[in-house]
């Protein structure tokens, strides 16, 4: 494989090129943040290759295997989890992809990086949807289009008709963004080869779930992602999927489907969609929260009464990771009724309690308002503090490339809890992130960050980990949310309702 932008096709080439090209965003659309440019990162061309990232290098790796073929990279948009696009940013990335697709064509295959839960501000269907299907009239019916989708993504058939092949992510939290790519590539590689055109299925699955009621490590979602493989395995079979979806957004595209891609056998792909749904229908009841699971009060009291530590203590209403605002105080300010310390309250998005503590400088006592709430109920409340440190950044490059983390940032001590407070909406999913401000996690008794399960890297510190079903726009209740433009009836908010498998059939448009 090489690597290269411009156009090398002269007479007689036999090299074999694929575009790289798309954009990994998860909307919540609850959140009033929309993203923009200022929390996402855009890379062109060879900065793609420069990053460090598995859904990059799964790609990458398996396209220097196959000798002949040439990986142009074009324009990649990584976005921190939050409101949808605002629209204009949305446009200006389709239109650039498109003109980048025309001026570095012809590609004989198009990789298509996306998560799959994008929305858009006002666009008024699927943000995924609307990309892949421009891309599938720039390049034409023809060229062989690949994505490998997070779990917590969405397919329509509008979708599905653009696209060509697909993998999708089998463990949350996820560790298998590199194995998924190479999924991916390995069958655009194979139509490459071969001109044979996978057939497709698909199942909508009325079931409405957190990602936390879905995790890999237990059931049901340990037996039905576990299965998968057997599926991939039986003749016929390119690969069979089954997507969570991303339960918060009340969307007509919103919900868990069943997607199955065969060679050739149309009958064989519905059979088995029918088959996946109805085994993932069965267990419905089974989802849950089978982490420790507190509120606020409880779970704080826990954290400070255990023997050893780290404790872990997830913020899940305010899940900056699912696309909460990450502005919430609730937390913080149970902590400091209580009378905590050695404990840490990280990642609160207030740019103005920033400034102040900035104009301050470190080493300043001062006077600062907390719980002017955007995206909940506002709770402010006035305390004194210390700035304990200050920053401009949140270096924070070896752990995770995302532009919340270029916001400037305090630390301060409010009596004896520990606060960082940000000018931009951060994630904190690994110890890195801390330690960018100043903390040791694994010398602290308490963290606590926003999130809902651990990410792996804090799975493999934390000592216990706690997570509190707290308030937000990330809410682990779905019944205590409102939904009025999804499929209904739907699962759980229409209590046990009459299904089966071949309500949901649907495939390409």
């Amino acid at each position: 494989m090489t690597l290269a932008v411009p156009d090398p096709r002269g007479a007689g080439s036999i090299v074999q090129r694929v575009a790289i090209l798309g954009f990994r965003h998860e909307a919540m659309i609850a959140c009033p943040f929309l993203t923009d440019p200022a929390t996402s990162n855009i890379w062109r061309g060879a900065e793609i290759l420069e990053q460090d990232l598995t859904t990059i290098t799964g790609v990458t790796d398996r396209l220097a295997e196959e000798p002949g073929v040439e990986a142009v990279p074009l324009l990649l948009v990584r976005t921190l989890p939050g409101g949808a696009f605002e629209r204009g940013f949305y446009e200006a990335i389709k239109r650039e992809s498109l003109e980048l697709l025309r001026r570095h064509g012809p590609f004989d295959g198009i990789m298509v990086l996306n998560h799959g839960a994008a929305e858009v501000d006002g666009l008024g269907v699927h943000g995924d949807t609307d990309y892949v299907v421009a891309i599938r009239a720039a390049v034409g019916p023809e060229v062989p289009i690949a994505i490998p989708f997070d779990m917590h993504g969405q397919v329509t058939p509008a979708l599905l008709e653009a696209l060509t092949v697909m993998s999708c992510l089998r463990t949350a939290p996820h560790r298998d963004n590199y194995e998924t790519s190479r999924r991916a590539t390995d069958q655009l590689l194979r139509v490459m080869r071969t001109g044979v055109r996978p057939r497709k299925a698909a199942v909508n699955i009325p079931i409405f779930v957190p990602g936390e009621k879905a995790m890999t490590a237990y059931e049901p979602a340990r037996g039905l992602f576990g299965m998968l493989p057997d599926y991939d395995a039986r003749p016929g079979v390119v690969e069979a999927h089954l997507f969570v979806g991303f339960g918060w957004n009340d969307l007509p595209w919103c919900g868990m489907k069943a997607v199955v891609l065969t060679e050739t056998d149309e009958a064989l792909g519905r059979d088995l969609a029918l088959e996946i749904a109805e085994k993932a229908w069965a267990q419905r009841h089974r989802f849950g929260l089978e982490m420790e699971t507190a509120d606020l009060r409880d779970g704080l009291l826990r954290a400070r009464d255990a023997a050893t530590g780290p404790v872990l203590l997830s913020d899940s209403g305010d899940n900056t990771t699912a696309g909460a605002g990450g502005d919430l105080t609730f937390v913080l300010q149970e902590a400091l009724d209580l009378g905590m310390d050695d404990i840490v309250v990280a990642g609160i998005f207030a740019p103005e309690i920033v400034a102040a503590c900035q104009a301050a400088g470190a080493g300043a006592d001062v006077t600062l308002e907390i719980g002017r709430h955007i995206s909940a109920e506002p709770w402010p409340r006035t305390v004194r503090a210390t700035v304990e440190a200050l920053g401009d950044r949140v270096d924070v490059r070896r752990f995770q490339n995302l532009r919340g983390s270029d916001g400037a940032w305090a630390r301060v001590r409010i009596d004896g809890v520990v606060a960082t407070f940000h000018a931009a909406r951060v994630s904190f999913t690994g110890p890195g992130h801390l330690e960018a401000v100043g903390i040791d996690p694994r010398a602290r008794k308490t963290a606590v960050v926003k999130v809902g399960y651990l990410h792996p890297q804090q799975e493999d510190m934390a000592a216990r980990h706690i997570c509190l079903i707290s308030p937000g726009v990330a809410d682990l209740d779905f019944l205590r949310l409102t939904y009025t433009h999804i499929a209904r009836p739907s699962f759980p908010m229409d209590g046990d309702m009459a299904w089966s498998a071949g309500q949901g059939l649907f495939g390409p448009a």
